[in-house]
């Protein structure tokens, strides 16, 4: 009984010494002269992928974070793009998406938008070839400008394996459609 005890006790060590060892990483996008954003995800105690993500902002004097749901399994990248209006918007693609401004820095811009798919077909957007300080028109948001995404490394097709998240701009990798929402 006092073997089996012994055991147990070593055991439980074991995980919280193994959950106690994750590490955090970084892949941040420039908006800008000082302007950015990043997302940072940290190893959850588990057998694959697992993260908590953190989506920072910064203005170059400030900085603002909120924390993202956390993926189980579920992710598949966050896209970032610009409205129209100035307003820049995180698509989770199942989790809806997260509006941002750095000019005042804040999660919460007045501007009303709308992260529902675009009925238009894909020949009309590729007709209209329109961009918005050099990133091209969503091809399945309406009034959204793709810049780029946030992604694991292993699913992004990349050959840099030093960190797994990664940011891909958009002429490094075209939009693709994310899952729809839940």
């Amino acid at each position: 009984m006092v073997i089996v005890f012994r055991n147990l006790l070593a055991m439980i060590g074991a995980v919280c010494v193994l959950a106690s060892c994750t590490q955090s990483y970084e892949a941040t996008v420039r908006l800008g002269t000082q302007k950015s954003a990043s997302m940072t995800v940290e190893g959850m105690f588990g057998l694959h992928s697992d993260w908590h993500r953190t989506f920072t902002i910064s203005d170059g004097a400030n900085t603002s974070s909120i924390e993202l749901f956390p993926d189980t399994g579920w992710w598949r990248g966050s896209h970032l793009f610009l409205h129209g209006s100035g307003t820049y918007v995180l698509h989770e693609g199942q989790l809806g998406c997260t509006r941002f401004a750095l000019e005042p820095l804040t999660f919460d811009p007045p501007e009303r938008i709308l992260c529902a798919k675009t009925s238009q077909s894909d020949t009309d957007v590729e007709a209209a070839q329109d961009r918005l300080n050099g990133y091209p028109k969503s091809r399945f948001y309406e009034g959204l400008y793709y810049i780029g995404r946030f992604i694991e490394a292993h699913a992004s097709g990349s050959d840099n394996t030093d960190a797994p998240l990664v940011f891909q701009t958009h002429e490094h990798h075209p939009e693709t459609e994310l899952p729809a929402r839940l």
